[in-house]
């Protein structure tokens, strides 16, 4: 019999997602106007923004600064504000953004509002998430706001809100790769205890109208006009944050202004031999005590895996020698010096070698490499050739997942390589030449 060689092999896919709270401005130490301070630019001309401390913007639970930003219905203006690293939109994402507003005039629906802040490309000049503010029809005391998606005209809400009264607003904008995809959802004052349900949404606007706007949103636009189209109105406590589903964007928000005990900047999972190897890199570590390791099955039910205490490093790593056989999920329960948490993000590993077989190089003259789930007890590889006659009965070494077969001292023909390992059995064709 020839000799068989086995070996093993690192192949996982480390589905580490990476939310980023790309705005968070509080307005504090501006002059006025705006201007072009702090990171801000300025688009057109006339009125500017003004930055007012005279009635700061405040509710209860959520951050805010002694400062704020007042627009107006006036020629003027324009700005944006870059945001700290752009969300690239060629994969599915999801925003939240949130900010307190004051309005004290508002245009009527049938004067055609303006939006007032949009999530912007500005290479392209569009707008594909957009917050309108507009007056109550029939009434001269209340106000409505609205949402839309790309062109799509805006939809509002069935709650009337009162003019100089403080709101918190809460938006989500979910983006799907394709045409006319994108969803968005509004809450005014929601709970910050968690996340909030897009079925308690006040209003939203779904699977419509969004316009082209390449793959890269990288600014917070604020719009200023005339003929009456934008409100009168006050900003602050801006936030936005991405991520790659609502949980994860949403616990990077941290809209009740509690910042995270530690931002992650990498966390990523790959397999070693027969065990999985966790490494996170942090930044901004502060009253950690250590990092407890969760893992699931089906990313929903975590149990706790082991622990590593926190020392202020920048890199922290855990093997898990008993991963999941086929797809492991994974995250890090931050704990904090008062027996409090936070969560991280999650992050997902799938061998890409448990479902099927691939053979290289095809066709072969000499070894082939034969890439197989991972071999439990009596693992086989057996070669037939066309007629239907078995050529060769292998055994393979338990725990294996590569398995080089030497096929020289065969003649040119088509063979079929057969895996067996348990309950699996997997077949593929192979030219001999």
């Amino acid at each position: 019999m020839k000799k068989i060689y086995s070996l093993l092999m690192v192949s996982a896919i480390a589905l580490a997602s990476k939310a980023q709270l790309v705005i968070n401005e509080n307005f504090t130490g501006y002059t006025n106007p705006l201007g072009n301070q702090n990171g801000w630019v300025q688009k057109g001309s006339g009125f500017d923004v003004q930055v007012n401390n005279f009635n700061p913007l405040t509710l209860p639970g959520y951050t805010s600064g002694g400062q704020y930003m007042s627009v107006a219905s006036v020629n003027g203006t324009d700005p944006h504000k870059p945001f700290s690293v752009g969300i690239n939109t060629s994969s599915a994402k999801t925003i939240f953004m949130s900010f307190l507003v004051r309005v004290s005039y508002a245009s009527q629906f049938n004067g055609g509002p303006e939006y007032s802040i949009a999530l912007a490309d500005t290479a392209a000049n569009a707008f594909p998430a957009q917050f309108y503010i507009g007056e109550r029809n029939g009434s001269s005391t209340a106000i409505e706001f609205g949402v839309a998606v790309g062109s799509a005209n805006p939809n509002y809400t069935s709650t009337g809100y009162m003019y100089g009264t403080t709101y918190l607003i809460v938006m989500r904008y979910d983006v799907v790769p394709g045409g006319g995809n994108d969803d968005v959802y509004l809450w005014v004052n929601p709970s910050l205890t968690q996340e909030p349900s897009i079925d308690t949404a006040e209003v939203s606007q779904l699977n419509t109208g969004e316009v082209a706007y390449g793959s890269l949103l990288n600014a917070l636009k604020v719009s200023q006009s005339d003929d009456d189209n934008s409100p009168d109105a006050e900003y602050d406590g801006f936030r936005v944050a991405a991520g790659a589903n609502s949980a994860e964007a949403w616990v990077t928000l941290s809209p009740a202004g509690a910042p995270l005990p530690v931002r992650l900047t990498s966390f990523n999972a790959s397999e070693e031999g027969l065990s999985t190897k966790l490494i996170w890199n942090t930044v901004d570590e502060h009253g950690i005590t250590s990092y407890v390791i969760e893992r699931s099955t089906d990313g929903r039910t975590f149990s706790a895996i082991g622990s590593v205490k926190a020392a202020n490093q920048k890199t922290y790593s855990f093997t898990d020698h008993q991963p999941v056989s086929v797809q492991g999920y994974y995250r890090l329960k931050m704990i904090e010096t008062d027996g409090s948490f936070k969560l991280s993000y999650i992050i997902s590993l799938k061998s890409k070698l448990t479902m099927n077989i691939s053979l290289s190089p095809n066709p072969v003259k000499n070894v082939l490499m034969i890439q197989h789930p991972k071999v439990g007890t009596n693992g086989l590889i057996q070669i037939v050739n066309a007629n239907g006659q078995l050529v060769r009965d292998i055994k393979l070494f338990a725990n294996a997942v590569i398995s080089n077969v030497d096929m020289s001292g065969l003649t040119s023909g088509l063979y079929h390589i057969v895996f067996k390992s348990g309950a699996d059995m997997f077949s593929k064709t192979v030219i001999k030449q």
